[in-house]
This record gives C-alpha cells, structure tokens and sequence, in this order.
C-alpha cells in the first residue's frame, strides 16, 4: 500500500462488506414479512377457582365474614375449600387460583402454521384473625408479593420447639425457573439439611449451621400460580455448591403456606439455644440485634418490621425483598 493511501479496511470508510449488508437489509424484512407471520391475544373466559384439594369452583365467597360477629367454626366450615392446613386458634390461612381470561397465540409460517392458547391462572391468599373468644377480628386478602408481609404476625404466634427435629417435604428448582424436583428440608436447633429426592444419579445433599440460614425472600422471576405451592427463596450465608448444594448462596423452594410459616418462624430463631421453655417473642427478640450488627439475619425486627412495631401488619412503606 503506497504511502497516502486510505484502507478499505480503516474506519473512516465503509467497506464494501458493509455497503453490500445495507443494502440487503430491506429485503431481509421483506422475506421475513411474507414467510412469517403471527399474532398472540387475550380474551375474557367465566371464572374458574381452583383449589389445593383439586375441586374447581365458580368463586371464593368471603362475603359472610364480618368482623365482631363471624366464629370461627363458621369460617373453616365455609371455606374449608381453601383451608391450607395451618393449625392454629388465631388465625386461618386459605389459598386458591383464579382465571377470567385466556391468552392465545398463532404463528404462520410458509411451510405451516403453530397455535398454543390456554388460561391464565392467579394465585390468591386470604388471612383471617380471630379474637380470644373465637370472633373474627379483622380479615385480609393479599397476593404472593405480599406472603412475607402479611404472614409475620403468624410466624410471631407460631414458635418451634426444635426438640427433635422437623421435617418439610418440598418442592426444590434444580435448575432455576425449568426444573422442578421432590425435596426435603430438615430443621434442627442447630443444622439445616436439605436433600434432594429422586433417582438421579447426581442430587444435591448439604448441610450447614442454623445461623447460616440468613433470609427468606419473594422471587419475582420464579412464580407459579399454584392453589397449593408457593414459590420462596431461601438465601443463606455461604456458597452450597462447595457443600453439596446448588450454585450460590440461594434455594429456590415451593412449599405450602403452612410450611412457609414454619420457615419463616425457624429463620427468625435460627442460631438461638433451644430449650423445653417456650421460645420468647418475637417482640422481646427484635430489641437485642439491629441491621449491621453482624446479627441481622437472626433479628425478627428486621426480617419482619410489623413484629417489632407491635403487630401491625399495614405498615407502609414494606415491601418484601426482591430477588438478587
């Protein structure tokens, strides 16, 4: 190349590579346009609720339920459909999935066409509060960005007495968001195991401190609208994967409400001396450890802000943790 000259190849000049691409963009389009086409819709559909026992029905009725007169008896009878199974004086806990309308898609292409349509499914929870005497004190629906909020106050009245330890049967993603697999969960004073069930040649088995057990967060990137499971990560302190777990420090679960309650009131005590005298409250707990102080992840006033405020769960302004 003489000195003076300019490359094809230096920047400043467009090569004719891609003058030759420019070109040939609109017509790219064009042929797409005429070999592919498509469409995707939505479309109202009569309500449908499904709930944990497999029963399809029209709609939850939570008309009936006024606070200062409905019994408690009244409640589980009436809504028996959606009863998760939590046992306990003060509260019910009901869970359900709901649809009115579908979605639908078409694609056409030169040599055929492909449709898939279906409907879309909601998760719904309701929490009801019952007084000493048995009267319903107040009721509150809520959706599953809202589980770790609402349910709090239940995991406050709900102490474990880990003398023996406790067993979970879950649902576990191996591989987030695709694969769902049997798990187990077993809690103790002071480990926490999980192993994953199966018959594959490789399953994930760990085990590791109860204080390592940090928190419990709401995923928004995994969530299925289940009657029964509802989807929580579990983030703990150290990478599984060098103890036989997943990759990185989370556990991506489907447990039941119940079973959320049960985690929720083990992380809050995770790391503490157990003894047979019942565990104290959580109010009490929440005054001895404060956000950066090393101990976070065993401080009810910072996993659950309500409990340390008294038990009001409407506080505003608290929203549950995003995944990470």
């Amino acid at each position: 190349m003489l000195f003076g000259e300019r490359s094809l190849m230096e920047p400043g000049r467009p090569t004719l590579r891609r003058k030759a691409c420019r070109k040939s963009q609109p017509v790219i389009v064009v042929l797409l346009c005429a070999l592919l086409t498509g469409c995707i819709g939505a479309t109202p559909l009569p309500k449908r609720t499904r709930t944990s026992t497999g029963t399809e029905v029209k709609n939850v009725d939570l008309t009936f339920i006024r606070p200062g007169e409905t019994t408690r008896a009244e409640v589980k009878e009436r809504l028996k459909l959606i009863d998760t199974g939590y046992e306990g004086d003060r509260f019910f806990l009901g869970r359900w999935s709901s649809s009115t309308w579908g979605a639908w898609a078409v694609l056409a292409g030169y040599t055929g066409a492909m449709a898939n349509g279906g409907r879309v499914w909601k998760s719904g929870n309701l929490l009801v509060e019952f007084d000493e005497a048995g009267i319903v004190k107040r009721l509150e629906p809520f959706d599953d960005s809202r589980a770790l909020h609402t349910l709090a106050p239940v995991a406050a009245d709900t102490p474990l007495q880990l003398v023996a330890p406790l067993e979970l049967p879950v649902k576990y993603w191996k591989i987030a968001g695709s694969q769902l697999v049997d798990g187990k969960v077993v809690l103790s004073a002071s480990t926490f195991d999980f192993e994953e069930l199966g018959d594959r040649k490789k399953r994930h088995k760990f085990s590791l401190p109860a204080r390592d057990v940090v928190r419990l967060e709401t995923p928004y990137t995994i969530r299925v609208p289940d009657p029964t499971y509802m989807s929580e990560r579990l983030r703990c302190a150290r990478d599984l994967k060098k103890i036989g777990g997943p990759r990185g420090k989370d556990l991506n679960l489907e447990v039941t409400m119940p079973q959320l309650v049960t985690l929720m009131s083990y992380v809050s005590q995770a790391g503490k001396p157990q003894t047979g005298a019942p565990a104290e409250p959580l109010q009490k707990q929440a005054t001895k450890q404060i956000p950066g102080s090393g101990g976070e992840h065993r401080d009810p006033g910072w996993l659950f802000p309500e409990v340390a405020n008294g038990g009001d769960v409407r506080l505003p302004g608290f929203k549950a943790r995003p995944c990470r």
